[in-house]
Formats: C-alpha cells, structure tokens, sequence
C-alpha cells in the first residue's frame, strides 16, 4: 500500500473513495484494535469494535463533525472508540448473560478518564510506531533496517551488531539515526491532523 498522509487521506474520505477507506482502516484499525484488547475484549469482538468505530467515525467525518482546529484526530477517535468498546462490552454482557463481563465493563466504567486514556495513547503509540517502521522497511535498505532492530529494539550493543553485520560501529549508529529521522517524519505525517 502506498504511503499517503492522513491530510489526503481524510480529504479522499470526503469525496467517498474507496481506495481512502482502505488506507483509513489500514492506518486506524490496529489502535483500536489493541485499545479494545486492553480494555478486556476478546479478538473478535476487539475486531468488530474497531470496524463499528471506524464505520461511527466516517459517518461522523462526512456529516462535517469532526474539527481539526478543536483537537486532533486521534483524540476524536479516541471518544469515538471508548463508546463503541463499552458499548459492545455492555451489549455481550446483556446478550450472554455473562455475570463476569458485565462485572468488567462496570469495572471499566469506574477507571478515571485519564488511566483509560492513558491505555488510548499507548495503543495509539505503538501503532503509530509500528505503521512507520513497516513503511521504513520499504524505503530503506536491509542492512540499514537490521542494525536498527538490533540496537533499537533488541538492546544489543553497537559494537556486537556491527561486528553481526560487517559493519563499522560509526555505520550502526548512522543507521539507527536514518531509521529514526525517518520513523519522526512518518509520524508527524500520520499524527498531523
């Protein structure tokens, strides 16, 4: 899929392109998706949660409410997706008469905004991350990526993964700093609005 921002894709949302859905759900599916997980769902229904979201936050954005210059979209779809999550956990614990779930969901209710939110932004976060890197991954090259993983991400020290890979130690951190420039450039890409 190619990388797009999410100013363009929001402003393809509006014209009702098909090919603006798939990149919205690529992006904006596995956030809400973990977000659903934490807050005690079940896969599947952590899957249908993030579609009726997603599904909740087109209708929304066609009919003119969301506002960039009242907050950002994260924070919009954050609400979005709270209400959904509870929502479908009420409705399971109603449904299947489960004691324990809706025990959870009441738990659920109880938790301050701020630790929920707090759950929303680490969700949030990762994905974000986790779309960059991917992205990352296409543009540059093998090498470049892999001394990245083992510095970054796996701990191992600069002088053991250049010796890994046949690279100088000054290489290692040279590519560290390339994926990392460009993971910040994605990001303020994705996070922009």
């Amino acid at each position: 899929m190619q990388w797009v921002t999410t100013t363009l894709v929001l402003d393809r949302l509006q014209d009702s392109e098909d090919e603006a859905w798939e990149t919205f759900v690529h992006r904006f599916r596995q956030p809400v998706v973990r977000f659903a997980r934490e807050m005690g769902l079940a896969a599947d229904d952590a899957e249908d949660a993030a579609q009726d979201a997603l599904t909740a936050f087109l209708v929304a954005y066609r009919a003119g409410k969301y506002d960039r210059g009242k907050g950002r979209l994260h924070s919009w779809l954050f609400g979005i997706a709270q209400r959904t999550i509870l929502d479908r956990r009420r409705r399971l614990a109603k449904e299947h008469r489960r004691a324990p779930l809706a025990q959870q969901t009441a738990i659920w209710d109880a938790i301050p905004q701020k630790a929920v939110r707090m759950t929303w932004d680490r969700s949030w976060q990762q994905a974000v991350f986790d779309q960059c890197l991917a992205q990352v991954r296409v543009e540059l090259e093998p090498k470049t990526i892999q001394a990245f993983e083992l510095v970054a991400l796996r701990d191992v020290p600069a002088e053991e993964a250049a010796e890994e890979l046949g690279m100088t130690r000054n290489a290692v951190f040279l590519a560290k700093h390339r994926v990392l420039k460009r993971i910040r450039e994605l990001q303020i890409e994705i996070e922009a609005v």
